[in-house]
């Protein structure tokens, strides 16, 4: 039986694995994937110490300095999670069994997309759902972000200190976004709201080169920020009694344990921060492996 199954292939799961190994944890780790949202970053300029490395270049470091430990990384997909005497039964896709006395979901969130022709294909090219992340790349360059509530409004704001010209999309008649944050965008010089518009098409060539709408406009950009929410992935967390919140996000205590004894969870599953950035996912990573290794010494 394991000390711990994580369930997450990303920064938290992965910083988790590194510190449960080095609590001397037997540990596993069950990812689809490994590397998360961090194999479609093109860019990631605010990993400290590592400026200027992008996304798949630092999760293979991850994956390395993990592997360095011995830690079984399965990639294999979850199926279910079932609580037994000793802990839990952990079953995948390709029907393999795991017991474990813990569990650790680091299996973070999904950005909503857009769903239209050229979005996928343009991925990290000039399409992205980070604009902390990815908005630094464009000093003077022309882009739309996608959305109206608080992380659009957020993100044009945020651009303003790069861009030249900002296009804000919004398939609405008025910005949701909390009203002093609307405000700002509107008043903005840089910034041009238009409203009852959907994007029906993202285009380019290597790159992006500008977005087609419903409303007949085509408009040339460098960049498009979809910015119209996140689903955290917890399903499976609330198949065994794990709590969310009223948008689907985990909530944890200081040590990262929920509401059901043995469960832990980490990164951008959580409702921890609302930061959601490698740097945060790979620290709480950290912490909800100490607070495994607490739960086990008891």
């Amino acid at each position: 039986m394991e000390d711990v199954v994580i369930i997450g292939g990303g920064a938290a799961g992965l910083g988790a694995a590194l510190y449960c190994a080095r609590f001397t944890l037997k540990t596993t780790v069950i990812a689809k994937d490994y590397g998360g949202t961090g194999n479609i970053a093109h860019l990631v300029d605010n990993w400290i110490g590592e400026p200027g490395i992008t996304g798949p270049d630092l999760m293979q470091k991850f994956v390395s300095h993990v592997k360095e430990y011995k830690v079984p990384l399965v990639e294999a997909e979850v199926e279910s999670i079932k609580k037994i005497k000793k802990g839990f039964v952990v079953k995948t896709k390709d029907k393999k069994n795991y017991e474990s006395k813990t569990i650790l979901f680091a299996n973070g969130m999904t950005h909503r997309k857009l769903g239209v022709p050229g979005e996928k294909e343009f991925a990290g090219k000039g399409v992205h759902y980070c604009y902390s992340c990815d908005g630094p790349l464009y000093p003077g360059k022309t882009v739309a972000i996608i959305g109206g509530g608080d992380a659009a409004a957020l993100g044009t704001l945020f651009m303003e200190g790069y861009a030249k010209k900002i296009y804000v999309i919004y398939r609405g008649g008025k910005l949701r976004a909390e009203p002093i944050s609307a405000q700002k965008v509107y008043k903005m010089k840089k910034a041009e709201v238009i409203h009852n518009t959907n994007v029906v098409e993202i285009y380019g060539d290597k790159f992006v080169k500008g977005i087609k709408t419903d409303t007949k406009k085509d408009i040339k950009v460098d960049a498009v920020f979809v910015e119209i929410g996140h689903l955290p992935l917890s399903a499976l967390a609330k198949s065994i009694g794990v709590k969310l919140d009223a948008k689907g996000f985990i909530p944890v205590d200081k040590n990262h344990a929920t509401n059901i004894h043995g469960v832990f969870a980490a990164g951008d599953i959580t409702n921890a921060t609302s930061l959601k950035q490698f740097i945060t996912s790979a620290a709480e990573g950290s912490i909800a492996a100490q607070g495994v290794y607490y739960y086990l010494q008891k």
